[in-house]
C-alpha cells in the first residue's frame, strides 16, 4: 500500500482536503478534490469510513471528469458516485458549508482545473477567495517554455500573483536536475520496436510504473507502427469506453505483438499477460522509469540497452529539478509548500538576480532503494484530448 503523498490540508482554505482521504470521520471536510488516480493520492477513497461520512455531511469530491469516469470503474461502493461532481477544464463556483464546530461560516470560492501533464486526467487545483490565491499542483510536469501558454495561470504576459503553492517536489534533488522530453523518449522506442519486430518469432512487452499515465506512449507507437497494444481484461473494461482517445490499446491478443505486460522480471513467464503465448516468442523487454535515471545528462541517449532484450528508458512524468524550480520562480509565491519534499528556502529568493543563477550540481550518494461497470456519465471529449497532449 502506498503512503499518501500529501497531508491533505491547504491551510488558508479551513475544511477542504486535496489528495487525502484518511480518516474521513475524524476530519469531516467540507470538500474534497482529487488532482489524479495514482495510488498515492487516493488514499482512503475506496474506504467505508469516507462514504459513511459523506451521507452524513452531504460533502463532495471535486475532479476531472477523467478522474471521476476512472473512479466510477474501479470503486467498490457505488454510493460514492452520489457525491462526485465533474469539473470541466474551467472556473467553477464552488460552496463550502458552514462549520460550527470551527466557527466556518459558509464560502463560496472559485476553482480552476488546469492540466498537469502528469497523467490521464491530471489536473492542478487553483482556488480563489476574497482574499487568497492558492495553487495545487499535484503531480505535474510541465516543459519551461510552456508555463507562459496557460491562461488561467497567466495575466497580460505577466503570471498571477499566488499567495501560497503547495507543489510536487518528487524529483527535487539534485540528482535529477534534468529530464529528456517524452516525446524524444517514445520516438527512441519506436525505433528499437521496429527493429526487434523485423523477426516474426519476436514480441514487446512493454512495462509501466503505474497504471494509467502512459496513454501518450501507446498511441505514439500506434501511430508510428500501425500495430495496437494488447492488454488485460481488466484494463480493457476502462479503456473500451474511450476509445476514440486510446485507438492504440486492443483486447485481442491475436491481432498485435506488442503488449502491457504485467511482470516485472524477464524471468517470469507471461502467462498473466496473455492467455495464448507462445513458448517460442522472444520478447524484448522495455521499462519505462524515471527515478533510475539520476544524474542524467541533456545530452546523453534516452534509452539503455541494458541487455540483450531489455531497454530502459527514461521516461519522467514529474518534473525535474529544473523546471520545478524554475516553475516557482516563475510565480515568486509568498508562501510554498513542498510534497512529498520540502521545498528548500534557499530556492525561494525570488530577485531575477536568483531566477538566473544556474543550479549547482552536488554528489549525492545513490540510495539502494469483477463484473463490467457501466460510466454513465459523459466523459468530455475535448477535456481528455487536452489531457493525451
Amino acid at each position: 500500500m502506498y503512503k499518501s503523498s500529501f497531508c491533505g490540508v491547504i491551510d488558508e482554505l479551513p475544511g477542504i482536503y486535496v489528495d487525502n482521504f484518511e480518516n474521513a470521520g475524524e476530519v469531516r471536510a467540507r470538500a474534497y478534490f482529487l488532482s489524479h488516480c495514482h495510488s498515492d493520492h487516493t488514499r482512503g477513497l475506496f474506504s467505508q469510513e469516507l462514504v459513511n461520512t459523506l451521507e452524513v455531511t452531504g460533502a463532495c469530491l471535486y475532479m476531472s471528469e477523467a478522474s471521476a469516469a476512472i473512479i466510477e470503474d474501479e470503486m467498490v461502493d457505488e454510493r460514492i458516485m452520489r457525491y462526485i461532481r465533474p469539473l470541466r477544464m474551467e472556473s467553477t463556483l464552488v460552496t463550502l458549508s458552514s462549520d460550527t464546530n470551527q466557527n466556518v461560516e459558509e464560502q463560496i470560492i472559485t476553482v480552476t482545473l488546469i492540466p498537469a501533464g502528469h497523467c490521464f486526467g491530471s489536473v492542478m487545483f487553483l482556488f480563489r477567495t476574497n482574499t487568497k490565491t492558492v495553487l495545487y499542483t499535484g503531480d505535474f510536469r510541465l516543459s519551461v517554455n510552456d508555463i507562459s501558454k496557460f491562461g488561467y495561470l497567466n495575466k497580460d504576459n505577466e503570471p498571477i500573483l499566488i499567495d501560497a503553492m503547495y507543489v510536487d517536489t518528487t524529483f527535487i534533488d539534485y540528482s535529477y536536475e534534468n529530464f529528456p522530453k517524452r516525446t524524444e523518449s517514445v520516438e527512441y522506442v519506436v525505433e528499437e520496436i521496429k527493429k526487434w519486430l523485423r523477426d516474426d518469432n519476436n514480441g514487446v512487452a512493454l512495462h509501466m510504473s503505474a497504471k494509467i499515465g502512459y496513454e501518450f506512449v501507446f498511441n505514439e507507437i500506434y501511430k508510428k507502427l500501425d500495430m495496437k497494444i494488447y492488454v488485460n481484461k481488466y484494463r480493457w473494461r476502462f479503456y473500451s469506453k474511450i476509445q476514440h482517445l486510446v485507438p492504440s490499446l486492443t483486447n485481442n491478443e491475436k491481432s498485435t505483438k506488442i503488449h502491457s505486460c504485467m511482470n516485472w522480471s524477464e524471468k517470469t513467464d507471461h502467462t498473466k499477460c496473455l492467455t495464448n503465448i507462445s513458448s517460442n516468442i522472444n520478447f524484448l523487454y522495455i521499462h519505462f522509469s524515471a527515478r533510475k535515471w539520476d544524474n542524467y545528462e541533456i545530452d546523453q541517449p534516452t534509452i539503455n540497452m541494458s541487455s540483450s532484450n531489455r531497454i530502459d528508458v527514461c521516461f519522467a512524468t514529474h518534473c525535474s529539478r529544473t523546471e520545478l524550480v524554475h516553475f516557482v520562480r516563475h510565480f515568486s509565491p509568498k508562501k510554498v509548500v513542498g510534497f512529498p519534499n520540502p521545498f528548500p528556502e534557499k530556492l525561494l529568493n525570488n530577485s531575477s538576480k536568483a531566477s538566473n543563477t544556474p543550479l549547482k550540481r552536488k554528489v549525492v550518494q545513490k540510495e539502494i532503494k469483477s463484473p463490467e461497470i457501466k460510466v454513465n456519465k459523459k466523459v468530455h471529449s475535448a477535456l481528455l484530448k487536452v489531457m493525451f497532449d
